[in-house]
């Protein structure tokens, strides 16, 4: 007696789009076509072993990424991007908003959401229980690098959507995922939001928030572009046209939202960049024979504070002409102190 082949897991009709993927060389049947979908949304009895895990995975990779954070530690935050499971939901609200189905792209966007409160909650602890965290000294500069994000972050971002959404088309390029979560932090930020919080650290705070909600927006926009390209932007009646035109539009308004604070903070960069190779071009005219460590600035006193790190065998001339140069490039005034690290040089005989 033959057994007859035992067929795969049965797909919800309502989860199969309609229309050929691109970027595969060939037609795709409807089963893999459906198949895709059925890798993004987890529905019926399926939903809360997903839940289960992906909230279990949130909480250990926040818990991984605060604790690399407070330590400085770039390879331990690479660790936890890898552990998070954030690009599943997030490429589900690129595949709703492609379909226009307004109901799934909200549940998903609602896992997303908990999600990050999970992990914001965690960082939040985390930065309630380091010690080090609370010495008053300059924060690490691996939770810093997630406070000020920019136009840069954007277009990483963007890319990273776009790879998400192609890797979910190309099933057999699923290995470059990993890669994908690596490029563009999605748990970092929000631990970082918990732990400058719970410091009191409202600016920096807002900061990485901003930098994971460019990165949400970004990542739904580009990889629902992709996926409409690929085939999933089905035959729908009015009601689902008028669904995805909303998601659309909520995308599109979700950019421009986080693009507008991410110019201004590239353009405080930029500023800040270019002050610092004057204030460093300055120095070193000033301290001939002296080694500039470094140069601070606080723009926002007034008038303005520097600060020069300076290094050597003779002690540096008088600090007010290196202040009359800093205020004629600046053309502001400014206040200048120098901090002075003496080097001795001697011999001893030889034994």
């Amino acid at each position: 007696m033959t057994t007859p082949a035992q067929s795969p897991r049965s797909v919800p009709s309502s989860l199969a789009p309609v229309g050929k993927l691109g970027f595969r060389g060939r037609k795709a049947t409807p089963e893999e076509k459906a198949h895709i979908l059925d890798s993004f949304f987890f529905e019926d009895e399926r939903r809360v072993p997903f839940l289960q895990q992906f909230f279990v995975l949130m909480v250990l990779s926040a818990t991984i990424a605060g604790f690399g954070l407070a330590n400085n530690s770039a390879a331990v935050v690479i660790g936890a991007m890898l552990v998070a499971p954030l690009m599943t939901p997030i490429l589900s609200i690129a595949a709703a908003t492609a379909q226009g189905w307004g109901r799934r792209a909200a549940d998903s966007l609602l896992i997303v959401l908990g999600g990050a409160a999970a992990a914001i909650a965690v960082g939040l602890v985390i930065g309630l229980v380091v010690p080090s965290l609370h010495t008053g000294l300059p924060l690490p500069s691996e939770l810093l690098a997630r406070t000020g994000p920019n136009l840069i972050d954007l277009f990483i971002a963007l890319a990273a959507g776009a790879a998400g959404g192609f890797v979910a088309v190309r099933t057999e390029a699923s290995g470059a995922l990993p890669g994908v979560g690596i490029a563009v932090a999605l748990v970092p930020p929000l631990a970082t939001v918990g732990i400058t919080a719970g410091l009191g650290e409202w600016s920096l705070a807002l900061g990485a928030l901003l930098l994971f909600a460019t990165n949400l927006v970004a990542i739904v926009l580009s990889a629902s572009l992709v996926l409409v390209a690929a085939g999933f932007a089905a035959d729908r009646d009015e009601g689902s046209e008028r669904n995805a035109r909303i998601a659309k539009w909520l995308v599109y308004t979700g950019i421009l939202v986080v693009a507008i604070p991410l110019a201004f903070h590239s353009w405080d960069r930029y500023q800040d960049s270019t002050t610092r190779a004057e204030l460093v071009r300055d120095a070193r005219e000033w301290a001939t024979g002296l080694t500039v460590r470094d140069v601070e600035m606080d723009r926002s006193a007034d008038p303005a504070q520097v600060t020069v790190t300076v290094t050597g065998t003779e002690a540096p001339p008088d600090a007010s002409g290196l202040a009359e140069m800093v205020a004629s490039d600046l053309r502001r005034a400014v206040e200048v102190d120098i901090v002075y690290v003496p080097i001795t040089e001697g011999s001893a005989p030889a034994p």
